[in-house]
């Protein structure tokens, strides 16, 4: 297990049922002073995680990357001077790593205008390169920009529309030669024949085998979500399946989709937020392609009311453990993110285990999360001095604790 060397106070929880206790470090600023929009995570190399995120104020995205130490180095700005991006709180920026490259994709400011670019690092983040434009759009009607890479091949999807920004659907736009140049769209969502929903974000995941999108459909209102798959790298997508079919009516955009990761070869763990009965809900389903069925589909963690503040579920898989974070006004006077983890051999999110990570009367919201040897890394908004947070949480006995800032806590599972 990696450990970092920061003067926090270590608080451990007492999870029931959880094989090992877990410890939750006290958050770290990634950055002040540069908005907060949307931040994402990823592992750039061991023990070092990067992180994504824009600002409203000055239209800008920025990248930071830990240390190693106690903290993160000054952001980076990836936008080129007087090109404004694109930043919305629920939808932004997305990042891939793949061995020594950081891949980041984003959208130019503007709803008819703003098109989707990538910038790459060859060097863990340290530096990026040029600019490249990945969308062969006329207008600028791509919206909600997602990636994934494969040996150097890069897989992008994002909302298009037709003429005049109706009729929003899916589709993906590959670059062969590591980011260079982007060939030109094809279909992906179009496959359901019916809409997608206008502004929720989507996920797209590949392997040695499929390029799969995740998206939330709109079929007359009803807004679930749905998988489209490609078995010729993102050449053509000729399967879907269905992860959610819980017939959520819903007659506006609610602005919230999907977070998905493979799980080996075939099978697929996904999470989205959902009402059933009038109550929100989180869901985790896991999907064996070989059975073309789902294996489990388990309740995260819900809220109750049509005025529900549970949203934005995101995923990550590591050797055998999955992790869940999302954001819920759990006490009705702030907006706090939650985690709960499972192992796959047996799966098993009890809402009971859920985490409150933040617990303050603020609000810290549009979590994301990753995992490595154990340990997962959480980031996310914190709306109390407009920053980007960042905290781990790890089993107990991975952390020094002859340290004076550690806590034991005996768990009795």
């Amino acid at each position: 297990m990696k450990n970092f060397s920061i003067s926090i106070l270590a608080i451990f929880f007492l999870i029931p049922g959880f094989t090992q206790d877990y410890m939750v470090n006290s958050p770290i600023k990634v950055a002040e002073g540069n908005g907060n929009h949307h931040p994402q995570v990823e592992l750039i190399e061991d023990g070092r995680v990067g992180v994504t995120w824009t600002s409203n104020g000055s239209k800008s995205i920025f990248f930071a990357k830990h240390n190693g130490v106690d903290g993160f180095a000054d952001p980076i700005q990836l936008n080129p001077i007087d090109f404004d991006v694109q930043s919305y709180d629920w939808s932004g920026p997305d990042l891939a790593v793949e061995g020594d490259n950081v891949y980041v994709i984003f959208r130019s400011f503007g709803y008819e205008t703003g098109h989707i670019y990538m910038v790459k690092s060859t060097d863990k983040g340290e530096t990026f390169g040029d600019t490249v434009r990945v969308d062969h759009l006329s207008e600028g009607f791509g919206q909600y920009p997602d990636l994934a890479v494969f040996n150097d091949m890069v897989y992008v999807t994002f909302m298009n529309h037709d003429a005049g920004g109706s009729n929003p659907s899916y589709d993906v736009v590959r670059s062969v030669d590591g980011g260079l140049t982007f060939e030109t769209e094809v279909p992906g969502a179009a496959l359901l024949g019916a809409e997608a929903c206008d502004c929720c974000q989507p996920e797209i995941i590949v392997n040695n085998e499929k390029v799969i999108v995740f998206f939330r459909n709109n079929d007359d209102y009803i807004r679930d979500i749905k998988g489209v798959i490609s078995n010729d790298r993102g050449a053509s997508f000729t399967e879907w399946i269905s992860v959610d079919d819980h017939n959520w009516y819903i007659e506006a955009c609610p602005s919230t989709g999907p977070d998905a990761r493979f799980i080996g070869n075939s099978k697929l763990v996904s999470v989205y937020r959902t009402f059933v009965s009038g109550d929100g809900k989180v869901f985790l389903n896991v999907y064996d392609l070989e059975t073309d069925a789902s294996t489990d589909l388990v309740e995260i963690y819900a809220s109750s009311g049509p005025a529900s503040s549970i949203n934005y579920p995101q995923v990550c898989y590591d050797d055998g453990l999955i992790g869940v974070v999302w954001e819920d006004g759990a006490d009705g006077t702030s907006l706090d993110v939650f985690f709960n983890s499972s192992a796959t051999a047996s799966i098993d999110f009890n809402p009971d285990n859920a985490i409150n990570l933040t617990a303050i009367a603020a609000l810290q919201a549009k979590p994301d999360i990753t995992l490595d040897n154990g340990i997962f890394h959480v980031v996310y908004a914190d709306a109390s001095d407009f920053s980007v947070n960042y905290l781990q949480i790890s089993e107990a006995n991975s952390i020094d604790e002859s340290a004076s800032s550690v806590m034991t806590l005996t768990t009795d599972a």
